[in-house]
């Protein structure tokens, strides 16, 4: 009886952990925290952007689409960052050294920090790069993108200028 009961308790547990991850890092809900560090080891945390509209980007220096993602998302980073913006690269399955290596040829002057552990990326339900969820100044997600392109660019510089124009 006594196996019987830490099995469903099990059960219960796991289905319930099934559950919050299903809804973790959806719009409308609060941002995952992180803590990651950026090419020199420094800490980079969500927390320390609360206050400022976020965009959260997934990519990596062997995606193609990436790369040609960034110095859009640096544009909009200098268009905006006076205004409460920031965007925060998220580098997935790469090294420091790659990273690096990538932004010497393409620089861009926003944070860029490394996921070496993939928390982020399983905290933010990642599927595919590039990828992009956009925070308030709250911290709750309020929009999730997957792909790239110059349509998306656009819906970023609208969905980033109505959180910006919210007080």
């Amino acid at each position: 009886m006594k196996i019987k009961t830490h099995s469903l308790i099990i059960v219960c547990w796991l289905s319930l952990l099934h559950v919050a991850v299903a809804f973790a890092a959806q719009e409308g809900t609060q941002a995952p925290g992180f803590n990651l560090a950026d090419l020199k080891g420094n800490a980079v945390t969500l927390e320390q952007f609360r206050g400022k509209v976020v965009l959260l980007v997934f990519w990596a220096p062997w995606c193609v689409p990436c790369r040609d993602e960034l110095p859009e998302l640096d544009r909009l980073y200098n268009k905006y960052g006076t205004k409460g913006f920031i965007v925060v690269g998220i580098a997935e399955d790469a090294s420091t050294e790659m990273v690096a290596n990538f932004l010497g040829k393409v620089p861009v002057s926003f944070p860029i920090t490394i996921d070496r552990s993939h928390d982020a990326a399983e905290a933010y339900l990642l599927s595919n790069l590039p990828s992009g969820h956009l925070v308030d100044r709250d911290g709750v997600i309020k929009r999730r993108y997957r792909g790239s392109g110059r349509d998306m660019i656009s819906r970023y510089e609208k969905d980033i200028e109505d959180l910006l124009n919210r007080k």
